[in-house]
């Protein structure tokens, strides 16, 4: 009988506050479960997001120490320890101690219990038998027959309080063979159930799909394994999806008086919407703004031969005019300047905008001032308002093919203003540098976050330069404007205020 946990595994862990780097230590222990320890063994930790690994080789007392980025998550490998092993840093100057005890012959019982391919065949035959579908009862495991072509999973979900996720609905299912388990949570959040040996698995929630997944191997014998799961759950999905629906109500309604208000202040003038917005950018340069998040940032970083791609959206007019204010000052000593303005459409009805096929993109190269506030008139002014999320990742991926070689890629966003064409991320891989605008509420819509995480790009507040985003891996956490961030199951959610 072969037990896929028959080594000793005892986690020591003590987090030690002290220093200021964001680096932490991992220490390992390699003993040998017969007695003694493994010395001379390679270990290594690899980034879950392959940016970096670390090796070292154990000293005769098995001990091995890393000193690697705090918070991240890592694959562990040791040359004579067959298992898959993950590890995370803690906080900055704290120091992990973990023992693992095991058999010194792993291998050679791997490959003693790896199945033939009779073996396989006869599993594979057995399995297609199952239902597409089996439902699980809750709190009770059933024992399969044909027990040996199974594993024993336990799953453990934790709510983002570190609370047990009572009652959760999940569903279980192997990518390979299409076999879905589908349940709830016991009383204790635990989800156990079998899973058939040899297939890649994905754990899905109702908003949620494959938020992870695992592997159980082709292997003889008894297999049992455990994990512990972080997060938020259904009800507070929903919870914070609906107060997401009411802010975003509220913010139409607030911009749609806006643009009332500036509509009569046109008519007042006897002039069209674009001369209006001409008045307006004209009388910025001449004037300070409260909050000039734009200027503050743009002259902090030394970014050249810029790309900057602004949004030009109701809420965006008194970073639009910031921006024309910075331009005036530095348009003489930037000759490469490149802008792409959008505004979610142009004219068109919100049931006409298409994910891709938007619209509302303009191009220009730095020619100066007037030209500047003509082109960003002429935008704004074609803008109908509509509906609040915006056409960002569109307007990245057209903005870079009209534009011409360039150093470093600048977008100007609105923090209330969700991406309405997230979907398309995986379609744009050029690091972006995120300026938020309107963060004065304190919190980072996730959309934007996500953007400078996958393009490996950064995030600027009116306070913060935030570059450590783009080597962030699974399971981090990130603080801005008193918020925490944590990316789990590859997004980022919020998890206190500080």
């Amino acid at each position: 009988m072969k037990t896929k946990n028959a080594f000793l595994f005892i986690l020591f862990s003590s987090f030690l506050a002290f220093g200021q780097d964001c680096t932490a230590k991992l220490t390992y222990t390699l003993a040998n479960i017969k007695g003694g320890f493994y010395a001379n063994q390679t270990v290594s930790l690899t980034a879950k997001d392959g940016s970096k690994t670390f090796i070292q080789k154990s000293d005769a007392n098995g001990m091995v120490t890393f000193d690697v980025p705090c918070e991240t998550l890592f694959d562990l490998k040791i040359t004579n320890y067959t298992h898959p092993e993950e590890a995370i840093s803690g906080k900055a100057g704290s120091q992990s101690r973990q023992v693992l005890s095991y058999e010194p012959n792993m291998k050679e019982k791997d490959a003693l219990f790896a199945m033939s391919a009779t073996e396989k065949a006869a599993l594979e035959k057995t399995l297609s038998l199952l239902p597409d579908t089996t439902k699980l009862p809750t709190g009770m495991l059933k024992t399969p027959p044909h027990l040996e072509n199974y594993e024993l999973m336990s799953i453990k979900l934790k709510d983002l309080n570190n609370g047990l996720l009572i009652n959760e609905d999940f569903i279980i299912t192997g990518t390979n063979r299409k076999k879905s388990f589908q349940g709830k949570t016991s009383k204790t959040g635990e989800i156990q159930l079998y899973i058939p040996k040899g297939d890649n698995y994905t754990l899905n929630f109702k908003y949620h799909k494959a938020y992870k997944k695992f592997d159980s191997e082709f292997k003889n014998g008894t297999i049992n394994s455990r994990m512990e799961i972080t997060y938020m759950g259904t009800k507070e999905y929903e919870k914070r999806k609906k107060e997401e629906e009411d802010r975003i109500k509220a913010e139409e309604k607030r911009l749609a008086e806006d643009r009332l208000a500036f509509e009569k202040y046109c008519k007042e003038r006897r002039v069209s919407l674009e001369e209006g917005y001409k008045l307006k950018l004209k009388e910025a340069t001449n004037g300070t703004s409260e909050d000039d998040v734009v200027t503050k940032v743009l002259t902090r970083n030394k970014w050249s031969e810029k790309l900057i791609v602004c949004d030009l959206t109701g809420s965006m007019d008194p970073y639009a005019q910031q921006l024309s204010v910075w331009y005036q000052l530095n348009f003489k000593k930037e000759p490469n300047l490149q802008f792409v303005f959008f505004n979610d459409g142009d004219e068109k009805d919100d049931s006409e905008k298409k994910i891709g096929s938007t619209g509302g993109i303009y191009y220009q190269k730095s020619t100066g001032l007037d030209s500047l506030i003509y082109l960003m008139s002429f935008v704004r002014s074609r803008g109908n308002g509509g509906d609040c999320p915006e056409n960002n990742l569109e307007a990245l991926i057209k903005g870079v093919k009209k534009a011409q070689p360039y150093k470093e890629l600048v977008m100007i966003v609105d923090n209330n203003a969700p991406v309405k064409d997230i979907s398309l991320l995986n379609q744009f891989t050029k690091p972006v540098h995120i300026i938020l605008c309107g963060s004065t509420r304190g919190e980072v819509l996730s959309d934007y976050l996500l953007i400078a995480w996958k393009t490996k790009g950064s995030i600027h507040t009116i306070e913060e330069d935030i570059s450590k985003i783009a080597t962030m891996s699974e399971g981090q956490t990130i603080q801005i404007g008193g918020y925490t961030y944590k990316i789990l199951g590859g997004e980022f959610v919020r998890i206190t205020k500080a």
